[in-house]
C-alpha cells in the first residue's frame, strides 16, 4: 500500500459492481497488521 499524509486524497466515492449506493472501503495497517482506523484518522 501507500503511505498518504495529512490533506492527500484517500480515494473517491463511486458505484460500481454490484452496490446499491456509493461506497468508500479502506484499510488501515501498521507493519501489515490492520489498525482501528479511528484511532489514526482525524475529522
Amino acid at each position: 500500500g501507500q503511505q498518504l499524509q495529512a490533506g492527500q486524497v484517500l480515494g473517491h466515492v463511486g458505484v460500481s459492481g454490484n452496490v446499491s449506493r456509493p461506497q468508500l472501503h479502506f484499510e488501515v495497517r501498521r507493519d501489515g497488521k490492520p489498525v482501528d482506523p479511528l484511532k489514526v484518522l482525524r475529522f
